[in-house]
């Protein structure tokens, strides 16, 4: 099978590998979202170093269709769950299984779904919404852990929230809260992303939100962006960290401790949040995405980068599925 393989940073190539072989269940990828964090890999950032090495196969945000599985799953299409979890460990047994220490990740400990097929547990595999588009498959994992970080900001006075970031999880994150009645102002080094999310009716333009904030969610990750975020929001307010940029990102004290605001991480997603995105597939607004053959992926990561690609979320397809 073809597989699309990041020998070093910086450096992708289509090779033939052999398929995926052993237990669990044989998936033929229909579509694969690009992450922030696979452009991360890529340009090989500190923060990413510190933790992956190629060769990888990338990809975690899959959709794709059962060729060999159990009774009633073949011909299945599915979203995949990419973050595989011990199921014994306390973390795991109290709910949190997305803090697991034993956690393993598709496309990054296990091959993604920048390739041909993919193997993986059944557990891993959610049936997609009855006439949902298989690509759109690929929007469950950046939609759960949009709604995960969502989750922590509980119940918004007057509705009013800033998003650093307006690439893939901003976008996703700006229409979720525009779909619950908030107010949303994004702000990002790339002036047409967040164009585009404005023009979309999804984001206040620029200069018309409020002084202070009463939430801010980070997507970037930077010392800038935490930084940011936490002189945004009014006394009281929260700050959701999401992005993942940076391997530390010192925090302004004063404002923190004088103001009460609190600083929350949120990783990943736990299965109830990536079932509750995976009913919402059909929703997202097709104008949040571009989408391009699987073939042309070296191009796209490049063109990402360059800041060539206004709409905020990438998916790509292999045309025969």
């Amino acid at each position: 099978m073809r597989a699309l393989v990041l020998e070093d940073y910086g450096r992708l190539r289509w090779r033939e590998l052999d398929p995926p072989e052993g237990e669990g269940v044989l998936l033929r990828v229909g579509a694969c979202g690009l992450c922030g964090s696979d452009l991360s890999v890529y340009k090989g950032t500190p923060a990413m170093r510190a933790r992956w090495r190629p060769p990888l196969v990338l990809g975690h945000e899959v959709a794709g269709v059962v060729e060999e599985g159990p009774e009633g799953w073949v011909g299945q299409r599915v979203a995949v769950h990419p973050l595989l979890s011990c199921g014994a460990c306390p973390l795991c047994r109290g709910g949190r299984p997305n803090l697991c220490p034993h956690r393993r990740h598709v496309g990054f400990h296990l091959p993604g779904g920048f390739a041909e097929r993919i193997r993986l547990p059944l557990g891993q595999l959610f049936p997609l919404p009855p006439s949902t588009p298989l690509w759109k498959g690929a929007l469950a994992e950046p939609l759960a852990v949009a709604l995960r970080a969502l989750s922590f900001l509980g119940p918004l006075r007057g509705g009013k929230v800033l998003v650093l970031g307006a690439g893939s999880l901003g976008g996703l994150l700006a229409w979720l809260l525009r779909r619950a009645g908030a107010e949303v102002c994004l702000e990002d080094l790339n002036p047409s992303r967040v164009r585009h999310l404005v023009d979309l009716g999804l984001a206040l333009p620029a200069g018309e939100g409020p002084g202070e904030w009463e939430a801010a969610l980070d997507t970037v990750g930077t010392e800038a962006s935490l930084k940011r975020a936490v002189k945004a929001v009014a006394p009281g307010g929260k700050v959701v960290a999401v992005g993942l940029g940076a391997l530390e990102a010192p925090l302004p004290l004063q404002e923190l401790v004088l103001g009460e605001r609190t600083v929350q991480g949120s990783y990943t997603f736990t299965p109830q949040d990536f079932a509750e995105a995976t009913a919402l597939t059909a929703e997202v607004p097709e104008d949040l995405v571009a989408r391009y053959p699987m073939e042309e992926a070296p191009e796209v990561f490049r063109a990402l980068l360059e800041g060539r690609i206004p709409v905020p979320k990438v998916v790509l397809e292999h045309k025969e599925v």
